[in-house]
């Protein structure tokens, strides 16, 4: 595992073994290889834990909780073990397009005074077809007040600005995500790619 990496991505899977291959891989994937992928195991009952660690890939690095203790607190854990300059996002059941780690690290280091960069999304089925899409505003502003404009999977973050503002509030069983955007806006630029980067998933 590289010993300072410039992102590390952050993912935990409760029960996810149906479309964990698909998300795990399309990190593993990427065109920006410089990375830690640090997986939180959130006291899954199925096979996740074995799928997991059927990866033998340096940068995976596995977080056991041995009873579920939810997506906030388990998130949290992993941002405390991220080394990288940069936090990337991701859903076990989503899918990365291969050059959204490019696109975003790039974007990010070229402005340096953006803190938080989401992208626009495919929408997918649970066999993984395309069902639609979402362009997301490339400058939420003022707008971020009244709604979430971004998708988290999708999100790239500073490692900086967490540890000065500290990681999700875990008041917040959901929306954790939107919380942390609205911490994050009030002293930080935050910006979406419009590009197409990241493949969300509905399914039961």
């Amino acid at each position: 595992m590289p010993k300072n990496p410039k992102i590390s991505v952050i993912m935990s899977v409760y029960n996810g073994e149906k479309y964990l291959r698909e998300a795990i891989e399309s990190i593993l994937n990427q065109t920006f290889t410089d990375f830690e992928f640090i997986i939180v195991n959130d006291g899954s009952t199925d096979n996740s834990l074995e799928i997991i660690q059927s990866y033998d890939d340096e940068r995976i690095k596995i977080i056991n909780n041995e009873k579920n203790i939810g997506l906030t607190k388990s998130l949290n854990k992993a941002l405390k073990q991220a080394k990288g300059e940069y936090i990337a996002r991701q859903d076990a059941d989503d899918v990365s397009l291969p050059n959204r780690f490019e696109e975003q690290v790039k974007y990010l280091d070229e402005h340096r005074e953006t803190a938080v960069l989401g992208t626009s999304i495919y929408k997918i089925d649970k066999d993984g077809k395309i069902t639609g899409k979402r362009i997301v505003l490339a400058n939420p502003g003022n707008g971020l007040v009244k709604t979430n404009l971004f998708y988290h999977g999708s999100v790239m973050f500073k490692k900086g600005v967490i540890n000065k503002l500290g990681g999700y509030n875990e008041l917040f069983k959901y929306s954790q995500d939107y919380e942390l955007w609205l911490r994050i806006a009030r002293y930080y630029e935050v910006r979406n790619l419009t590009q197409i980067l990241y493949k969300l998933r509905s399914h039961n």
